[in-house]
């Protein structure tokens, strides 16, 4: 019987660990502003993956959370390839969700230098005086989902963009795609130009892994959303590309 040295074995054994965490790691930075474009101070900003590379198990660290500062700035270090949600939530604004795949396709770093994107995500938030979403926006908190659930039915029936704009996004923090993609699509209806539906539709569609229909709907978005936007759906229509075969 072949006899292969101790050492040997040593030798093997620990290269393991490093095949199974060869993924690079990533920097997001970010903002996040109210409708009026003042900068949002202490809002809690959670990052989760959904899936990882190409959409397989995923491996490692799966949340990560961070605070803007006075500026309205966050930074996340940590992230690696997967598709991932990024929620902002604070006593005095609706939650607002995002879903992007980070480096999806690709293990290796194609749009990051040194561990950090070439882009930044800057997010925008509502504050309101609607005790409906209100009341739904502290449920969904709380994560309180059957409760959410039923105040966001009752605002999905209110014809006011705003309104069903931060209902979509309530039902998002609780992983409601379903509900929040119809609510997304009812006002797509309404208003072809809405960047909260497209980009809405396009973040409930990654929650249920229709890569086809995120990718389009991205595509309608990016010419909708904030300049500053832009560049962080760019490279996800770029990602999804490459794996949904959308041109």
């Amino acid at each position: 019987m072949l006899r292969i040295p101790y050492l040997c074995w040593v030798a093997v054994i620990a290269t393991l660990p490093v095949v199974a965490s060869a993924q690079m790691t990533y920097r997001l930075k970010g903002t996040v502003k109210d409708q009026a474009g003042k900068p949002v101070e202490n809002a809690t900003i959670h990052a989760e993956a959904l899936t990882g590379f190409r959409g397989e198990q995923f491996v490692g660290q799966k949340q990560f959370s961070a605070t803007t500062n006075a500026k309205g700035e966050w930074t996340i270090l940590g992230l690696t390839s997967g598709i991932w949600t990024f929620e902002v939530t604070q006593p005095d604004v609706v939650p607002h969700v995002v879903v992007l795949p980070i480096n999806f396709t690709n293990r290796k770093p194609q749009s990051a230098s040194g561990g950090s994107f070439s882009w930044d995500l800057p997010l925008w938030v509502q504050r309101t005086t609607h005790a409906g979403l209100r009341g739904a926006a502290a449920a969904a908190t709380e994560r309180r989902i059957a409760d959410t659930a039923s105040a966001v039915g009752v605002l999905a029936g209110e014809k006011d963009s705003a309104v069903l704009c931060s209902a979509g996004e309530i039902a998002l923090l609780v992983r409601q795609h379903g509900l929040a993609r119809a609510i997304f699509t009812e006002l797509n209806k309404q208003d072809a130009k809405s960047a909260c539906a497209t980009r809405g539709i396009a973040s409930a569609a990654l929650m249920q892994n229709d890569l086809d229909a995120a990718s389009k709907m991205l595509w309608s978005a990016i010419e909708l959303v904030p300049r500053e936007q832009r560049a962080a759906l760019g490279a996800a229509i770029k990602d999804l590309q490459q794996i949904s075969g959308t041109k």
